[in-house]
């Protein structure tokens, strides 16, 4: 592994131990679609930790297969945030089925905080791959060969792609469910966590 992308793993890393700091100091309801989200960032998060830790074992192939589930959280508990009503939350904590399809998400999502089609965009762009990834489909098969070596063959530039999607994902999610709860100085330092890392922080660090 390059010193650039060790120190990539090292910047995301940092910045959801910063949020962690930042979600330690607040106090939250115990309402049913507050304890939800609370769950959810929390389980994105030991998400974010296994990841980072599978990349630094070699492991990377299982990391990647978990990217899904750290981006569809983050469609999940922007839906439950500010989206569904408090009839369809309690329908879901008793049959643990959402009623819309990630599309649906999308486009609910997009429709309330204000999109403008970044999160239609994004499910368009990365869904089919991390399915393919997620599902040993052929993006994670095709990988398992370095020519007709049976080796292992992620990119680096594919490890720091994956790693600033599930950390802006986690960061994203975190900073609107801060925002529901009138916590904007906590909600605003989140969001400028994105800029610690990946390619904001390289646009900032340049004279």
């Amino acid at each position: 592994m390059t010193p650039e992308t060790t120190k990539h793993l090292h910047q995301v890393e940092f910045a959801i131990e910063k949020l962690k700091t930042v979600l330690s100091g607040q106090q939250f309801p115990d309402d049913l679609r507050t304890v939800i989200l609370a769950g959810t960032v929390d389980q994105l998060i030991e998400h974010h930790a296994s990841i980072l830790l599978l990349i630094r074992s070699e492991k990377t192939g299982s990391a990647f297969a978990l990217t899904r589930s750290v981006v569809e959280g983050m469609y999940r508990g922007l839906w439950v945030n500010f989206c569904a009503t408090d009839r369809q939350i309690a329908k879901f904590e008793k049959d643990d089925e959402l009623p819309l399809t990630m599309q649906g998400m999308a486009d609910a999502i997009d429709d309330r905080y204000h999109g403008e089609g970044f999160f239609d965009d994004l499910k368009k762009r990365s869904w089919k791959a991390m399915c393919s990834y997620a599902h040993t489909g052929m993006l994670q098969l095709g990988r398992r060969f370095t020519g007709h070596e049976l080796k292992p063959a992620y990119s680096e530039g594919e490890i720091y792609e994956v790693t600033t999607t599930i950390t802006t994902a986690i960061l994203t999610l975190t900073s609107k469910f801060l925002a529901v709860h009138n916590l904007a100085d906590a909600s605003k330092e989140a969001e400028r966590l994105i800029e610690s890392y990946g390619p904001v922080a390289k646009q900032l660090s340049v004279p």
